[in-house]
């Protein structure tokens, strides 16, 4: 081979080689920004998916209360965690008035921007704050207000916007709740009697609505004084909540009211209401208890439904009387009602009350009986008013309650002038 063949063959391969080494770092580049684009595509789906995760989150907790501050106060403390931003608020609406309430800081008034977001429900974007109006269709419920030292971006304005159309579901859930409730509350108020009794005896109700929940309740509590100077006293429960419970318990109320009125005793009161609750085009079914007491004397009659006993404080102590119970008002048959009898002396004490104040999910109703046995025992001698919100508060606590609550404080104050002692005694009624 020649010189000038191998000078040839060297250049054709140096060319070769060199032209491989361009291919090569060709491929490089490529594969270096393939995986630029996967690394950059993957950090976009993750990006996503985290966004996804956190409108979800949101759902769920805008969703778990049904009340305006909670749901803010759930919102705010989201946002602030995924430092979103430094700083947020929500303008509520209010119902009355249609003004803006801030929440957190709700003594803090609403500038220009916020006013100008609520009524055109538009946007309002700087650099660094960002208005958001809280819609629902044509509805607006709120602005919610942010604020960070960096400034927001499109894509995060954007985001924040599919989070305020999160929460404008959970803030309207919470106002129709909170609306429904109020007129619940209000109508129940309004069904409730004024009570209106002899000096010497001192009288206490109460009704709390249960904490959860938007219908009526069924409970109901009543006491006047009959023609004869006779002080009546009931209190009852329908089952159930909603309109329909609110009705029965209207119609029950006002027939015991009547039936004891006209002279009717405890027992035969019950048996009258019995029927007329069967006769209502209702599947309700009713507890009820209904005392008449002689200031005079001192004699106690009562009869009970179904109901829990009434508690009796007096020189002995707290004392349940308990006697053996007719079945439910409503249920498809007709019953014997017993009628019982006993004597009390001044300065006794008459507590009435309905299930919610001693029924727990978690507790046996005896331990509920033996709580309120003992709260009762601890108010003797506080003022009548006093000694029932005792008792609320000692039943209760600060836990929300899931049923509503009645109780019904009676106190004799006065000396009888022929006072009698008579055991107790059973009183058959009629069918």
């Amino acid at each position: 081979m020649t010189k000038a063949t191998t000078e040839d063959l060297l250049r054709e391969l140096r060319e070769t080689i060199a032209r491989q080494e361009r291919e090569l770092r060709l491929h490089q580049s490529e594969l270096e920004q393939t995986n630029a684009g996967l690394l950059a595509l993957h950090a976009e789906v993750e990006l996503q998916r985290q966004r996804s995760a956190f409108l979800d989150e949101v759902s769920r907790s805008v969703s778990a209360s049904l009340r305006g501050r909670e749901v803010v106060e759930a919102l705010v403390g989201l946002i602030e965690r995924e430092n979103l931003a430094d700083c947020a608020g929500v303008w509520l609406v209010t119902d009355e008035t249609r003004k803006l309430k801030r929440l957190p800081r709700p003594d803090s008034a609403p500038d220009a921007d916020v006013k100008r977001v609520a009524t055109g429900h538009q946007a309002h974007i700087e650099p660094k704050r960002l208005l958001l109006p809280l819609t629902v269709g044509p509805h607006l419920l709120g602005v919610l207000e942010l604020h960070r030292d960096s400034e927001f971006t499109g894509d995060e304005v954007s985001f924040l916007t599919a989070v305020a159309a999160r929460s404008a579901v959970g803030l309207r859930n919470a106002g129709e709740y909170e609306r429904e409730r109020e007129l619940a509350e209000r109508l129940q108020h309004a069904m409730l009697p004024t009570l209106s009794t002899p000096d010497e005896l001192e009288l206490c109700a109460r009704y709390r609505p249960a904490a959860t929940g938007v219908n009526i309740g069924g409970d109901w509590f009543d006491a006047f004084t009959r023609a004869d100077g006779t002080i009546v006293l009931t209190v009852g429960d329908v089952t159930g909540h909603g309109l329909d419970a609110a009705v029965v318990m209207g119609k029950l109320q006002n027939a015991l009211r009547a039936y004891t009125a006209e002279g009717h005793g405890p027992a035969e009161a019950l048996r009258l209401a019995h029927h007329l609750l069967r006769g209502l085009d209702s599947t309700l079914f009713a507890t009820a208890v209904v005392a008449d007491l002689e200031l005079e004397t001192g004699r106690i009659r009562w009869a009970s439904a179904g109901h829990l006993p009434i508690l009796a404080c007096g020189e002995d102590g707290v004392r349940h009387l308990e006697r053996p119970n007719a079945p439910m008002l409503g249920v498809p048959f007709a019953f014997d009602i017993a009628e019982y009898e006993e004597t009390i002396t001044p300065g006794s004490d008459l507590l009435l009350y309905t299930d919610g104040l001693v029924e727990r999910r978690a507790e046996v109703l005896d331990d509920g009986l033996a709580r309120l046995t003992g709260a009762f025992a601890e108010v003797t001698g506080l003022p009548t008013d006093e000694a029932g919100d005792r008792i609320l508060s000692e039943m209760l606590g600060q836990d929300e309650h899931d049923d509503d609550v009645c109780l019904l404080l009676c106190r004799w104050s006065a000396q009888p002038e022929r006072p009698s002692r008579r055991g107790a005694r059973h009183i058959p009624a009629p069918r």
